[in-house]
């Protein structure tokens, strides 16, 4: 966005800065068998996942004996792609496999020791079996060609308490008694795709820096290393930033991906954001059981490296920590007003910017045509042009309002209330009057007014 004022100016940076709660709901938790083969004399030990116990001494059958041995070069298959070891990579591969995705692997084996991972590996996973398509089958011809349900599962030092899992739509083969690995295309007739993780998209810059409760690291490209250097530099003070105004009852660390490519900012995010999105937000979901969410990436987006002046860098780095913190605490229905008002509120607390530069085109339209008298709903926020700005701005000012009238203790009591909402229009009085004392329409009445005081 251009803009030739000075206020202008900083709203079109600070307003390409703007991002969407994104929940990437994924399978909570993935049951996998598991089957111990002995085999240096022993009888083997089959666990059953059915609720029919098995004669210990019996022979598995085929399926058993399958997930088993598929087991066994998932295993080696993580374990070649995190050591790097090129050679027993291409030992896995089905003579017949993709050419594509055999240098692929060997791609991505040779940069993932970048990354410091605490977990890395394959499982299998319990879902119906998928058809293979004919036309791969038939080419393999292959004693028999499985597409199993996959999770890649991994972990990072420092940010990740616990893995997250994505899926592979992989296809395996057996020949000559042995399976191995063909390709992991997605399959989207069967509506299985598998996951690129930043090192599926070339060479890494990491840089790993001690914040408040442990380690935070950013993960991006050597095309983009000073902007990971500049987040790395900024990481520390916007976790203690965040950690100030929501308390310590989160992480207080974070993970940061910086994409090169809208197709890498895509596969990161789990959606197509707008190319004026700088940043997104990503987690699992929440187990409802106060756990730490799992999964939770800040992604920045390809241009964020040349969009972003040193203010809004700080700004959307807080906002979006601000969402890594209060995640157990927001359910995957809460109205956009309360998120990203909330984030944006601490995203721009203490930058000494005032009402007209974080609410420009809000304090246009109140001057010239009176208070609003709604809250924004949803659809507001990804429409685009001025009716998204007003949005965004509107929700901001809720929040900047409360703060100033109640507190900010109260604020974040109020967030907890409304965060819980289903729905974008929510009861209508009960969190207000919970916190408040106010009913709905006294609350949007009273912020009207003091966002009409500012607007003058």
């Amino acid at each position: 966005m251009s803009g030739s004022s000075g206020h202008s100016g900083v709203h079109s940076l600070v307003r390409s800065a703007r991002l969407r709660w994104l929940a990437v709901v994924l399978v909570a938790a993935v049951a996998v068998s598991a089957f111990l083969i002995h085999r240096a004399g022993t009888s083997d030990g089959i666990s059953d996942t059915s609720s029919t116990v098995t004669d210990p001494q019996a022979s598995p059958t085929y399926d058993q004996q399958r997930r088993a041995d598929v087991t066994v070069l998932l295993d080696r298959w993580a374990r070649a792609v995190r050591s790097g070891d090129v050679d027993a990579l291409r030992e896995l591969m089905d003579p017949r496999a993709d050419p594509g995705f055999v240098e692929a692997e060997v791609r991505r084996a040779a940069v993932v020791s970048a990354v410091p991972f605490a977990d890395f590996g394959y499982d299998l996973g319990d879902e119906p079996e998928t058809p293979v398509p004919p036309s791969i089958a038939e080419a393999l011809d292959a004693t028999d060609v499985w597409a199993p349900s996959v999770y890649l599962r991994y972990a990072v030092t420092g940010p990740d308490a616990s893995p997250t899992r994505r899926p592979v739509s992989l296809v395996v083969a057996e020949r000559d008694g042995r399976w191995r690995l063909v390709d992991d295309a997605d399959l989207s007739e069967y509506r299985r795709q598998t996951w690129r993780g930043p090192w599926d998209f070339g060479p890494l810059t990491v840089r790993s820096v001690p914040t408040a409760a442990g380690t935070s690291v950013v993960v991006g490209h050597s095309d983009r290393e000073q902007f990971v250097d500049s987040l790395a530099a900024e990481l520390p003070s916007a976790t203690a930033a965040v950690t100030d105004f929501w308390g310590d009852d989160w992480a207080r660390d974070g993970l940061v991906f910086v994409a090169s490519s809208a197709e890498e900012f895509a596969e990161l995010t789990g959606s197509d954001p707008s190319t004026d999105v700088a940043a997104v937000t990503v987690s699992d979901a929440v187990a409802g059981d106060g756990s730490r969410p799992t999964g939770q990436r800040v992604v920045f987006g390809p241009d964020a490296a040349s969009r972003l002046t040193p203010f809004t860098l700080r700004s959307v780095l807080r906002h979006e920590l601000t969402h890594v913190a209060a995640r157990a605490r927001t359910s995957d229905g809460t109205p956009l007003w309360v998120s990203e008002g909330f984030a944006d509120y601490s995203g721009y607390r203490n930058s000494g910017a005032d009402f007209a530069q974080l609410a420009p085109t809000l304090a246009a339209i109140v001057g010239a045509g009176g208070p609003p008298t709604v809250l924004p709903k949803n659809e507001d926020f990804g429409a685009g042009g001025t009716r998204s700005s007003v949005a965004y701005e509107s929700a901001w000012s809720v929040f900047a309002f409360v703060a100033d009238r109640f507190g900010e203790s109260t604020l974040r009591r109020l967030y907890e209330e409304l965060a819980s909402e289903p729905t974008n229009e929510g009861p209508a009085d009960a969190p207000f009057e919970a916190v408040l004392r106010l009913d709905r329409a006294q609350f949007v009445a009273s912020w009207g007014d003091w966002v009409a005081a500012r607007s003058r």
